[in-house]
C-alpha cells in the first residue's frame, strides 16, 4: 500500500513538472493561446522566349491546381522593360480616411496577375498574391503570402496532429508557390532560378516534376466567372 501511494505521488510530481515546464518555457508563455502572423515572398527570373499568351495559360494552370476561383487578370498594354518590375506593398498611412486598404501587394506593370483568400485549415485571413512582370530577357514572378494562425493553448497539440493529418498552411502556401513556377517551367521550357525567398528556400524544389492535379482551397470571395474563365487579354509585344 505505501508502495502504491508513493508511486502516485511521485507520478503526481511528474505530470507538475511536465506542466510547469510547458508553462515556463520561452518565457513562461507557451500555454497563452495567441495568434500569429506569418508571410511568404518569392521571387524567380524566368528566362523564355514563349508567346507571352503562352506564359500567362501556363501560370493560370499552375495557381488553380491548388487554389480554385483565383481572380487571374491579363492587363492589356503592359511594356515590356529594360529591367523587371517588383510588386509594391501597400501602405496603410496612405488611404483616405475610411477608405479600405488593399490586402497584399499591388501589380502596376504585371502582364498577368492572380489574387486568392484561400480558406485553409489551420490559418486565417489567407491572402495570395503573384504578378509577373515581363522584361527584355523574360519575366519576374513575384508571389506573397500572409496568413495568421493560432498558437499555444490547450489546443496545442490536437492543432498539431491536425496539421499531421490534413496539412498545414504553410506547406499549401509553399505547395501553392512552387506548383505555379513548376508549371510555367513545364509550360514553357523557361530557365527558371531564385531571385528572393522568405523564408528561405532550400534546394530546388521548382525543378522538382509538378503535380497535374492536387487538393485545392476554396477562396473566400470567388471570383466572378469572367475573371476566373476569360481567356488572357491581349498579350504584351515582346
Amino acid at each position: 500500500m505505501k508502495g502504491a501511494i508513493l508511486v502516485g505521488v511521485g507520478t503526481l510530481a511528474l505530470m507538475a513538472a511536465l506542466t510547469t515546464g510547458c508553462s515556463t518555457g520561452n518565457g513562461g508563455n507557451n500555454l497563452a493561446a495567441r495568434d500569429t502572423t506569418v508571410e511568404y515572398y518569392r521571387v524567380f527570373d524566368i528566362k523564355t522566349e514563349a508567346p507571352a499568351d503562352t506564359v500567362a495559360k501556363a501560370a493560370s494552370n499552375g495557381i488553380n491546381r491548388n487554389v480554385k476561383d483565383a481572380q487571374v487578370a491579363t492587363p492589356a498594354g503592359v511594356q515590356v522593360t529594360e529591367l523587371p518590375g517588383h510588386f509594391k506593398i501597400a501602405d496603410p498611412t496612405a488611404a483616405a480616411p475610411g477608405t479600405a486598404v488593399d490586402k497584399g501587394p499591388s501589380c502596376d506593370g504585371a502582364s498577368w496577375t492572380a489574387k486568392a483568400a484561400p480558406k485553409v485549415h489551420g490559418s486565417d485571413n489567407m491572402n495570395l498574391v503573384a504578378c509577373l512582370f515581363p522584361y527584355k530577357n523574360g519575366y519576374h514572378l513575384d508571389m506573397y503570402a500572409v496568413f495568421t494562425k493560432p498558437e499555444g493553448g490547450w489546443l496545442a497539440w490536437p492543432r498539431r496532429v491536425g496539421g499531421m493529418v490534413l496539412g498545414t498552411p504553410e506547406k499549401f502556401t509553399e505547395s501553392t508557390m512552387m506548383d505555379l513556377v513548376r508549371a510555367i517551367r513545364e509550360g514553357t521550357g523557361a530557365n527558371v532560378t531564385l531571385v528572393e525567398a522568405k523564408p528561405n528556400l532550400a534546394g530546388t524544389p521548382w525543378l522538382e516534376p509538378g503535380r497535374s492535379a492536387s487538393a485545392q482551397a476554396s477562396t473566400a470571395a470567388p471570383a466572378t466567372p469572367a475573371a476566373a474563365t476569360a481567356a488572357p487579354g491581349t498579350p504584351p509585344t515582346r
